[in-house]
């Protein structure tokens, strides 16, 4: 069955501010994913809190709208019982790097084969504008009314260092780059992340103008192609700050968690099932203790 892009438009109604990023996240990822060819009942959106958590009632594919922060844990839990599955994590800057970050954390350097998309906006929308965890330094919001002093964590950074084996970014507005990288992220086995430039126009509109303006987006970032093999390189152009390097910054091959543990699993209970031993004695065997 050849599927469109009408496949994965569902009966809900999209609700986000007029204007907002979100919009054209999804509607490249609706374009996209028909190109894929993989079956919907074969896809899993799950998503914890934000604006960014309303797109599993948006993509008409299995879903989970999880809570915060514990996206990747939900995810991580179903990728290793149903490893057939293409498992999408769609997180923000707040729900991802904040109450979230030791989740996704964890599933990045596990190497799960999850793909994780994080929209960052550099703000908390959906509670009405206090800073984020990539607010820049001198932010004014409602909870910072003196301006920011904290130093904001740089995503792909923190991506490159949790051991993600795809790292990318790519603007929301960028369709043709957007389309490349989830293709390249659907046939990459093992943990991805891609950070998208959300603008929210309600909050901290025009954040990354300087990248999305046709007059100067062109002196102002520098698209990669290709990802660095030697990590240290990666982490040189996560921090060169201008041009603002987009597109990969690492892809590299590694064996996934959950098919080491399911094969480590599997090995374990054949050899308990061709062992002679019975149970009782199985249960007393090592560490054990008895209270009288």
């Amino acid at each position: 069955m050849n599927l469109t892009r009408t496949d994965f438009i569902t009966d809900q109604e999209v609700r986000w501010c007029p204007g907002c990023g979100d919009y054209a996240i999804l509607s490249a990822l609706q374009r996209t994913f028909p190109e894929l060819g993989i079956p919907r009942e074969n896809i899993v959106f799950i998503s914890g809190i934000g604006c960014s958590g309303r797109f599993p009632y948006y993509m008409n594919t299995y879903g989970f709208h999880t809570i915060h922060g514990r996206a990747p844990a939900i995810a991580s839990g179903l990728k290793l019982v149903r490893p057939d599955l293409s498992v999408w994590v769609i997180t923000g800057d707040g729900d991802g790097l904040s109450i979230g970050a030791n989740h996704l954390l964890h599933l990045l350097r596990r190497n799960f084969d999850i793909k994780v998309l994080l929209f960052n906006n550099q703000i908390y929308g959906l509670t009405k504008g206090q800073y984020s965890p990539t607010s820049e330094r001198g932010k004014i919001t409602t909870t910072t009314p003196g301006g920011s002093i904290d130093s904001p964590i740089n995503p792909i950074a923190f991506a490159l260092t949790a051991g993600a084996t795809f790292v990318a970014r790519v603007l929301d507005i960028d369709a043709k780059n957007l389309n490349t990288l989830i293709k390249k992220a659907a046939a990459h086995k093992g943990s991805t992340f891609i950070e998208i430039y959300q603008n929210c126009n309600i909050f901290n509109d025009g954040a990354f103008s300087h990248l999305s303006d046709k007059a100067l987006r062109d002196q102002n970032t520098r698209y990669f192609q290709e990802g660095c093999e030697d990590l240290s390189k990666a982490f040189e152009r996560a921090h060169t700050l201008h041009p603002v390097p987009m597109g990969i910054f690492r892809e590299v091959s590694k064996p996934v968690y959950e098919e080491q543990l399911n094969a480590q699993n599997n090995q374990i209970q054949s050899e308990n099932l061709a062992s002679s031993e019975n149970l009782n004695k199985i249960l007393h065997t090592g560490h054990t203790w008895s209270v009288s």
